[in-house]
């Protein structure tokens, strides 16, 4: 009798304590804030954009005072060599980032779209770097935005250091494991690099009609088109945890227009 008892006060107590994990695991989730300075990416951001939340509803907090300004999705999608850290880790020879903010503020909706790029010769052309269209595969159809023609688009270049050589690639650390020892890369195998990675910063025009259309969007993943200053074309997968997240963001400011 003790025993079911028991057992039965357990159960409950284990699905009660289910229910408030998952209770406080949403409120964290729906907590999360962005300072409204940290949006101001006019400089700039860090390689992969490290310490934003992604696929989140994130409230921005006007930076004086203690209100909510906007609500913001961030998404990301990297490509090129991924090593032990991934394409987002630090930058590297062939490795491309994409970093897309899609919101609405006190002034308006927006969608930020920044480039970062380290070319395999450390050379590149802001013209590489700057989408001129941004072509949104929707609901059977394409609808495609224009940069803001109020902002500037915005080129940086930034140099870093990078190692190559024997005993940073997958295989060696592999053989590593097999062979033992006697695979160690040799003496001085390793050397540093100099070389450049490139960033660009677009905003593009989001109105009212358009904002309507992204928050009547199947929550899926959707694909995206970036047409290039110098005539190429990327094609970039956008993830369902972000399109799930625009009918919120978009409604902050649902008309687009500043309050």
């Amino acid at each position: 009798m003790w025993k079911s008892c028991l057992s039965a006060v357990s159960s409950v107590m284990l699905v009660l304590g289910c229910f408030y994990t998952s209770q406080q695991q949403a409120i964290a989730q729906a907590q999360v804030v962005i300072d409204q300075d940290s949006l101001n990416i006019a400089k700039g951001i860090p390689w992969g954009a490290g310490g934003f939340p992604f696929s989140q509803v994130a409230n921005i907090k006007d930076s004086l005072v203690d209100s909510i300004a906007g609500k913001v999705v961030i998404d990301r999608h990297g490509e090129g060599p991924s090593g032990l850290g991934g394409p987002f880790s630090n930058p590297f020879p062939g490795r491309f980032v994409i970093v897309s903010l899609w919101g609405s503020n006190l002034d308006g909706c927006f969608l930020q779209v920044v480039v970062q790029k380290s070319p395999d010769d450390g050379q590149a052309e802001l013209q590489q770097l700057v989408p001129k269209t941004l072509e949104i595969g929707l609901n059977n159809q394409i609808i495609e935005l224009e940069r803001n023609p109020s902002t500037k688009v915005r080129g940086f270049k930034v140099d870093y250091t990078y190692t190559e050589g024997g005993g940073t690639s997958v295989g060696n650390l592999i053989g590593k494991l097999l062979f033992g020892g006697n695979n160690q890369p040799a003496q001085n195998s390793e050397k540093k690099i100099s070389s450049n990675w490139y960033m660009a910063n677009t905003l593009f025009a989001v109105d009212q009609g358009t904002a309507n259309l992204l928050r009547s969007a199947q929550p899926k993943e959707i694909r995206i088109r970036l047409r290039f200053e110098n005539g190429d074309a990327r094609i970039i997968p956008l993830g369902k945890g972000t399109v799930e997240k625009w009918p919120e963001v978009y409604g902050f400011n649902s008309t687009c227009v500043p309050q």
